[in-house]
């Protein structure tokens, strides 16, 4: 064999090793976990094995039926990743879109009120399809799903599926500080629930004055507020329902139903829209 044959030869097996590794990683997904001065890689196969793997039985706000997960606690393998107090958990889906997490819940330990795990999804028994998805895609590879005490709220935003990444950030209003309210705002005013709740529920996909990462929903407060061209008992009802009020193509938002958003939740978070714009003018 010639040395032009050779290295046409060694040359056709590298690219062939390079295409069956890029099918071996499409077949074996992997998720990145990101603290302040680390990063771990874990994989699908070897998350399944993992001896903290447990079957959770969960009622699914997304799937909006129970069900029954091979799951690690979300604790377990964040073990050894410093979260402090106010930190947040950044988690990304392989196609960007991202929420952010209180770190305190999703790194909780305390196990009679709330949990967080991560749910696997097993190529040889695949989830069903999410409800509402074109694409007929399941909520896997990994999923964030929670298990919680009655008297505790979580928000449906936490339940991150189709997810790609972990990475521990600062606290929304660290990172987007025009968020908050002023310091004449008392403690427990419901202009403060109304902010806890927007971050909660709504940041996931508006930005507000250019804040944030969402982009599935238009800026709430550019180039105008929404409480400045919506009459406020119309902008309620948009919030809860978006097709009550009109319909565009491309419509994301679906309906809000009071157990995820309660009427005195919808409110503050109107408020504290209102209390934006008023800071503006």
């Amino acid at each position: 064999m010639t040395a032009a044959a050779r290295l046409l030869a060694a040359a056709l097996l590298g690219a062939v090793a390079w295409l069956v590794t890029l099918s071996v990683a499409a077949q074996s997904p992997t998720l990145t976990v990101t603290g302040r001065d680390s990063t771990r890689t874990f994989a699908q196969k070897a998350l399944l094995a993992h001896p903290e793997v447990r079957s959770v039985t969960v009622a699914d706000p997304v799937y909006r039926r129970t069900m029954t997960y091979r799951a690690i606690p979300l604790a377990v393998l964040l073990k050894g990743i410093r979260i402090d107090a106010d930190d947040h958990l950044q988690a990304r889906a392989f196609d960007n879109f991202s929420v952010s997490l209180p770190g305190r819940l999703a790194a909780s330990t305390d196990i009679a009120q709330i949990e967080a795990f991560l749910a696997i999804e097993d190529p040889a028994a695949p989830w069903p399809a999410l409800p509402d998805k074109p694409d007929k895609s399941s909520a896997g590879p990994f999923y964030i799903i929670w298990r919680r005490a009655p008297s505790v709220t979580i928000s449906q935003e936490y339940w991150a599926y189709h997810l790609a990444a972990l990475t521990v950030t600062d606290s929304p209003l660290k990172r987007w500080p025009g968020l908050a309210v002023g310091a004449d705002v008392p403690a427990g005013d419901r202009i403060r629930t109304g902010l806890d709740r927007f971050i909660a529920l709504c940041m996931s996909c508006h930005r507000f004055n250019g804040e944030g990462e969402g982009n599935q929903g238009p800026d709430l407060g550019r180039p105008m507020n929404v409480t400045d061209y919506f009459q406020i008992p119309a902008l309620k009802k948009l919030i809860r329902n978006p097709q009550s009020v009109r319909q565009w193509p491309d419509q994301k938002m679906q309906p809000v139903d009071p157990s995820a958003l309660s009427d005195s939740d919808l409110d503050a978070i109107v408020d504290w829209l209102a209390y934006k714009a008023k800071q503006r003018r």
